[in-house]
C-alpha cells in the first residue's frame, strides 16, 4: 500500500505544520484499512524530504522476490513505487530517471502490469498502464494533493474518522454488481484515467498527460498478434522468475487456453487444474488441452457434506466471505467472487506461482467481440451497451438509473463516433481494469502477481489496431496459434471462436468445421455447478435478512426495496445482484473496517444428485 502527498503552490515552503499534520493523518488512516496484521509488514518505508512539498509512506506484506516486484526505488532526491509487475525494461527506466526525466512512452508500452506514483522534493507523478488493473487513486482538499493504491485510505486521510459514501458510486456498483464506473463509492475520491499520468508540481497543483497510440489502416493482425505473443512469453518469464511450483488454471474456454498456451511456449514446466465436480465439462475440455500440450492436470473438488436430509452440501459463511472481501479490496469488491483472508502471511512466488486466465476478454476484442464478424451499428452498439454496462437498472430507483446513465455519458458518446472502439476501450478501462483493479488488487494482498493476461505491451498493441481487425476473435485465434498451434482447434466447452460461430469459415478449414464442435457435457447440473450462483431459501433468506433490516442505509437512497425483495424472492434473481447488494449493505455498514466476524451464519447449498 502507498500514498503519495504534496501541499500546494499557495502554501508556503516554510509553513511544515500541514504536511507534518497530513502525515499523521495518514498513519492514522492506514491503522484503519490496512488489510493485513501489522506482524505480516515486511517493509515499512516514509520518503519526506526535510526540505520540500512531498511525501510518500509505502508499506508491503510481500517478502523480498526479484527487482520487478520490488515496489521501491529512492534515494535521498527522487524515490519511485509501484503496486504490480514491472518489466524488466520498465524497471531498468525507473532506475535511471526521475519524475522530471521520465520517458513515459517507453513505460506506457511497457511490459507488466503496475501502478506507479514518484516524487522528488518539490513534484509528484502517478501513472497508470492501459488497462488500469493496478489502481491509482486521487483525491485534494483546499492544501494538499493525495495519491494512493487505495481510495478508502484518501476518504479516511480526508475525513479521519469514517469514509464517506457516495450515493452515485454506489448506485454505479449496484448497476453491473461489479466495481464498473468512474465515480467510486468514497465520496471525491477519483480513480485515475487508463494510460494516464497525475502530475502535481510548481507549474500547476494538478495536470494530466494522456497516451495516444497511433492506430494504422496498414497494420495487420499477424504483425500484431506476433508481437503480443512474443510479450506474453516475455511477461510469462518475469512473472515466473524466481518461482518454485508453477500452477495454471484450465477450463474449457479460451483466455485459459492462451495462459497455458503461452506458458508451454516459453519453456516453464507448469502444472495445471480445474476446479469443479467431477462431471464438470470445464474438467473434460481441460484435462485433454492439458493432455495436448503434456502437462499434469488435476480437480479441484469443493468440500461437501451430508446434510441432516441425507443429501451433499456445501456450507457458505457470507459475512466472512464479504469480509475478508471487502477488507482485501479496500471496502469495493463483491463478495460473489470470495476472496482469501487477508490476514494470511503473503505466498512468495519463490513458492508457489499461480495463473488463471483473467484478461483474455481484451485480445478478443472487449465488448466488440460479442458482434463476431459484423461491425456493429450505432444502435447496435448502443442497445449492447446499455444491456451491459444497465443490466441491474431494474433494482435501482428512477434517479439512480438516470445518475448512473449521466455519469456514463462520455462512453455512450464514443459509440456514434465508433461502435467498435468504444465497445473495447469501455471493456478495457471498466470492465476489465476496474473490476481487476479491485479484485485482483484484493488477492494479491496474500498472492504474488501472476496476472499474465493483463499486460500492458498487450492491450496497447491492441490499441493500434483499426477497429474492424478487434472483431471475430481472430486476433486471440492468431496469438494462440502462434503460442501453441496444436490446441487452438481443440474443442472449447460449449463456445466456438466467434469468426465461426454460426458457420464454416471459407478462409479457416471449412472441412474440419464440424470437429471443433464445442463439448456439451451431458449431466447440466452437476457440470455447471456452482454454489454462489444458486438461488436457494436458505441463501436468500439470509440476503433478504441482512439487506433489508437496515432501513436507514444510505443503500436504499439509490435501490428500490420492493425491486430488491421480488428479485430476492425469485423475480429475475441475478445471483452476482444478490451477492453485490449484500456487499454494498457490507461496506455501508463498516464492519468491514472491523475485525472478522466471530460465530457468523452459515448457510447450506444443496449439490444437485
Amino acid at each position: 500500500m502507498f500514498v503519495a502527498f504534496r501541499t500546494k503552490n499557495h502554501i508556503p515552503l516554510a509553513e511544515k505544520p500541514v504536511r507534518q499534520s497530513l502525515v499523521r493523518r495518514t498513519y492514522r488512516a492506514l491503522e484503519r484499512v490496512q488489510p493485513w496484521p501489522s506482524e505480516n509488514t515486511v517493509s515499512d518505508l516514509r520518503w519526506v524530504p526535510s526540505e520540500g512539498r512531498v511525501g510518500i509512506i509505502w508499506r508491503s506484506n510481500e517478502p523480498p522476490s526479484t527487482p520487478e516486484r520490488e515496489g521501491w526505488i529512492g534515494n535521498k532526491s527522487r524515490a519511485w513505487a509501484w503496486t504490480g509487475v514491472l518489466g524488466s525494461e520498465v524497471y531498468d527506466t525507473l532506475r535511471r530517471t526521475s519524475v522530471q526525466s521520465l520517458p513515459l512512452d517507453r513505460v506506457w508500452a511497457g511490459i507488466g502490469s503496475f501502478a506507479l506514483i514518484g516524487a522528488t522534493p518539490h513534484s509528484i507523478v502517478g501513472v497508470t498502464n492501459q488497462h488500469r488493473s493496478e489502481a491509482l487513486y486521487w483525491t485534494e482538499t483546499a492544501d494538499e494533493v493525495l495519491l494512493s493504491n487505495s481510495a478508502a485510505l484518501l476518504s479516511l486521510i480526508g475525513d479521519g474518522a469514517e469514509p464517506i459514501y457516495s450515493r452515485l458510486g454506489v448506485a454505479g456498483f449496484i448497476m453491473h454488481a461489479l466495481p464498473f464506473t468512474e465515480t467510486l463509492p468514497f465520496a471525491d475520491v477519483r480513480v485515475v484515467p487508463a494510460a494516464a499520468q497525475i502530475a502535481s508540481n510548481e507549474a500547476s497543483d494538478v495536470s494530466f498527460d494522456y497516451d495516444a497510440p497511433e492506430v494504422s489502416d496498414e497494420i495487420g493482425i499477424e504483425t500484431v498478434s506476433g508481437n503480443i505473443a512474443d510479450g506474453l512469453v516475455e511477461y510469462a518469464k518475469v512473472l515466473t522468475r524466481g518461482a518454485g511450483d508453477v500452477s495454471a488454471a484450465i477450463t474449457g474456454g479460451k483466455d485459459s487456453r492462451l495462459v497455458v498456451a503461452a506458458l508451454h511456449a516459453a519453456g516453464i514446466e507448469f502444472d495445471t487444474y480445474t476446479n469443479g465436480l467431477p462431471e464438470s465439462g470445464e474438467g473434460v475440455v481441460g484435462r485433454a488441452v492439458a493432455s495436448a500440450l503434456g502437462v499434469p492436470h488435476r480437480l479441484g473438488v469443493p468440500a461437501m457434506r451430508r446434510s441432516a436430509s441425507g443429501g451433499m452440501v456445501i456450507v457458505g459463511r457470507p459475512e466472512q466471505q464479504a469480509w475478508t472481501t471487502l477488507r482485501s479490496t479496500g471496502g469495493m469488491g463483491n463478495a460473489y467472487t470470495a476472496l482469501p483472508d487477508p490476514a494470511g502471511r503473503h505466498i512468495s512466488v519463490a513458492d508457489r506461482a499461480n495463473f488463471g486466465g483473467q484478461g483474455g476478454e481484451i485480445v478478443r476484442g472487449g465488448f466488440a467481440r460479442y458482434f463476431k464478424n459484423d461491425s456493429p451499428t450505432v444502435e447496435l452498439g448502443m442497445a449492447l451497451l446499455r444491456k451491459t454496462w444497465l443490466n441491474n437498472a431494474y433494482v435501482l430507483n428512477g434517479l439512480a438509473v438516470e445518475a448512473v446513465e449521466a455519469d456514463a455519458r462520455d462512453l455512450f458518446s464514443a459509440i456514434h463516433d465508433d461502435p467498435s472502439r468504444a465497445l473495447f476501450e469501455g471493456y478495457v478501462t471498466n470492465r476489465t481494469g476496474r473490476w481487476l483493479a479491485t479484485m485482483r488488487h484484493g488477492e494479491s494482498v496474500i498472492h504474488s502477481h501472476t496476472t499474465l493476461l493483463i499486460n500492458n505491451q498487450m492491450v496497447r498493441e491492441c490499441r493500434t489496431l483499426p477497429s474492424p481487425k478487434l472483431l471475430g476473435e481472430r486476433l486471440a485465434h492468431s496469438v494462440m496459434a502462434r503460442l501453441a498451434p496444436s490446441v487452438v482447434d481443440m474443442p472449447f466447452f460449449r463456445d466456438r471462436w466467434a469468426f465461426e460461430m454460426s458457420e464454416p469459415c471459407p478462409e479457416y478449414k471449412p472441412e474440419s468445421w464440424q470437429a471443433r464442435a464445442p463439448y456439451v457435457a451431458h449431466d447440466q447440473p452437476r457440470a455447471t455447478f456452482n454454489w454462489r450462483a444458486v438461488r436457494s431459501n436458505d441463501l436468500s433468506s439470509f440476503f433478504r435478512d441482512y439487506i433489508l433490516s437496515s432501513p436507514q442505509s444510505l443503500l436504499f437512497d439509490v435501490v428500490d426495496r420492493d425491486a430488491v425483495e421480488r428479485m430476492l424472492g425469485g423475480w429475475r434473481y441475478h445471483a452476482p445482484l444478490a451477492w453485490g447488494l449484500f456487499s454494498a449493505q457490507y461496506m455501508l455498514s463498516n464492519d468491514w473496517l472491523g475485525e472478522a466476524p466471530k460465530g457468523d451464519r452459515r448457510v447450506e447449498i444443496e449439490v444437485p444428485e
